[in-house]
């Protein structure tokens, strides 16, 4: 069932693509959704990106944790029209340290490449570094971590062509008793964007 929803949703994602011509271009790594704690399989959000309205997000990797690979893929609604906006990108990631300063800290990296389509195509090459942490209590695990990142845009058409920017990424995977993975993440500065869904499993 979950299989079948999420091959569902990116045939429809995919569908969209194809066939409703973007108007902007949203920033397909904001926010990364990327943690000690990420979970393996798909999420799904209702997302706020930068450059579009209210949308949602699929997101799947094949692996618990940071290590390996990452897919995206958002259908969102342009700010300034009744258009479609759609993103997508891969990302991949590891960790830099297990337990910082003796603390139960995790340190990551994260990059990938993916790509913001509508009156004009962006390419984005983000490079980022994130610190978690996972805290138990009777009915709920806590994993909070904050970060930040660069990206670089690689925009086709008139004007500015290159651009590099930096932003604050924070979230949080909230573990309830009854099985469900709450998952929220936000981006602050040049690339403000918020996520807020659950793992739906792989």
């Amino acid at each position: 069932m979950r299989r079948t929803l999420v091959l569902t949703c990116a045939a429809t994602a995919i569908t969209l693509t194809a066939a409703v011509p973007g108007a902007a271009q949203t920033a397909w790594d904001s926010p990364p959704l990327i943690s000690h704690a990420v979970p393996s399989g798909a999420s799904l959000f209702v997302l706020a990106p930068h450059g579009g309205d209210l949308g949602g997000l699929l997101t799947f990797r094949h692996a618990a944790g940071p290590v390996g690979l990452g897919y995206r893929v958002s259908v969102t609604d342009e700010n300034s029209s009744d258009g479609i906006a759609v993103a997508g990108g891969i990302d991949i990631s590891g960790y830099l340290s297990r337990g910082v300063e003796d603390a139960p800290l995790d340190l990551l990296w994260w990059s990938g490449v993916g790509a913001g389509f509508g009156s004009s195509t962006v390419v984005t090459l983000p490079l980022g570094a994130v610190i978690g942490w996972t805290g138990r209590g009777t009915d709920v695990v806590i994993s909070p971590y904050a970060g930040g990142h660069v990206a670089l845009d690689l925009r086709s058409g008139d004007g500015d062509n290159i651009n590099l920017g930096g932003s604050l990424d924070l979230g949080l995977d909230l573990g309830l008793e009854n099985g469900w993975l709450i998952r929220v993440g936000a981006t602050v500065g040049d690339r403000d964007a918020i996520a807020i869904g659950a793992s739906i499993g792989g």
